[in-house]
């Protein structure tokens, strides 16, 4: 935000403008990972509960996926950007201080990066809740699933799933269009406006979540609701 209110990195380094980007790309993939699994962990704890009917079960299939999802970015983009070799030139007056070295001077890595980082992930969100949707609605009809006790669980993470596709879809087929035709006008939109779209999602998601908080939206219409009586 300092930038957009100044134009012009504020630590204008090389030290900063790396760790910044680190932090961008890391904090970013950290976010799109672990939701990528917990759309197909919707699918075991619907269709398939006994895969978390025991604490080893659970950890395999739980709590090992998400510690992956979330410390490999961390990882990833500390040895591309950090640690990589290739010459920073960095540009104070853009924000992020434009981009990574390894985007212009590594296509395979960033390639890499665009496609195992960015459209794996993002397209696994999609299809896995696309698929969810159809899957509860055939079982429904067949009464094979309890559906008040899961409807609620599957709204969440269905409105979850549409607020990621939302933000970062356009910045992977953006990103997409890039890999086979360089434009700079492409370019800019992706750096000024996709890249900053992406910091929308952690501050719309607790309203998602605090919607299906049954016991806090109960509270706050019962607050909201109360009468206040002067007294005389």
């Amino acid at each position: 935000m300092d930038y957009y209110q100044h134009g012009r990195v504020s630590f204008a380094s090389n030290f900063f403008c790396t760790l910044w980007n680190w932090w961008e790309y890391s904090s970013n993939i950290v976010l799109l990972y672990p939701m990528a699994w917990t759309s197909i962990e919707r699918h075991f704890i619907i269709f398939h509960h006994k895969l978390m009917s025991t604490r080893r079960k659970r950890f395999f299939f739980h709590l090992l996926p998400l510690f992956i999802g979330s410390v490999y970015p961390l990882i990833f983009y500390f040895g591309a950007i950090v640690l990589n070799p290739c010459k920073k030139q960095w540009d104070y007056d853009e924000v992020f201080c434009l981009l990574p070295c390894y985007v212009t001077d590594q296509p395979s890595v960033a390639t890499f990066n665009f496609i195992g980082n960015i459209m794996f992930p993002t397209f696994v969100i999609t299809i896995a809740n696309v698929y969810l949707i159809l899957r509860v609605l055939r079982q429904k009809r067949n009464h094979h699933v309890k559906w008040r006790r899961q409807r609620k669980l599957t709204k969440q993470l269905v409105s979850i799933a549409i607020l990621y596709i939302i933000f970062w879809f356009p910045m992977a087929i953006n990103g997409l269009i890039m890999t086979f035709m360089s434009s700079s006008i492409l370019l800019y939109i992706q750096v000024n406006y996709f890249f900053f779209l992406l910091n929308m999602i952690p501050i719309i998601l607790p309203f998602i979540s605090m919607n299906y908080l049954t016991g806090f939206m109960n509270a706050l219409n019962h607050r909201q609701n109360r009468t206040i009586i002067p007294a005389l």
